[in-house]
């Protein structure tokens, strides 16, 4: 995306100082094209041998984040064994873990576990730490099962099977 930007930068720059100038010189009734420059020759050769990137193949820099928006101890408790726990699979990338709490009745709450704003893994949490233990690892298995699996939904997804032709 930067050389792409660079080159750009460099055409308006280097049309610029033509611009003062027209593309097309007028000798009478016939028009002649002038020629590009070898340089702006080599530059567009090199973009067209160059493999360029799908925005849906872009690398996040800080990758796996876990981020914690819990309100209450249990769902203090609740992040901290579910981090002792959390091993990322191998092949997954491109994700953040949310994992938020929203009061409900007395003293339960609601626990939820969203990976890139896609709900993975809902409870109830009650106050207890070996429940808390429990469904801490209970949520790392599911999790860990939905970024085993991402990328082989994302094919499925955008497999020829799925994709229209805008026609209903």
């Amino acid at each position: 995306m930067k050389l792409f930007l660079n080159i750009f930068i460099f055409l308006i720059i280097a049309l610029n100082g033509l611009a003062q100038s027209d593309t097309l010189r007028s000798t009478g009734d016939t028009i002649q094209l002038k020629k590009a420059p070898a340089i702006l020759k080599e530059l567009i050769e090199g973009i067209k041998a160059q493999k360029i990137k799908d925005s849906n193949d872009a690398d996040v820099e800080i990758d796996g984040l876990l981020f914690d928006q819990t309100k209450t101890k249990s769902g203090k408790d609740f992040y901290d064994f579910f981090y002792s726990e959390w091993v990322a699979p191998a092949n997954a990338r491109n994700y953040s873990i949310f994992i938020a709490e929203k009061p409900y009745r007395l003293t339960t709450t609601l626990i939820e576990i969203k990976i890139n704003e896609t709900a993975v893994f809902q409870s109830f949490l009650q106050p207890r730490a070996d429940i808390i233990e429990q469904l801490a690892e209970q949520a790392v298995a599911q999790t860990q099962m939905y970024l085993a699996n991402y990328e082989q939904l994302m094919r499925q997804l955008e497999g020829e099977d799925q994709s229209g032709s805008g026609i209903f």
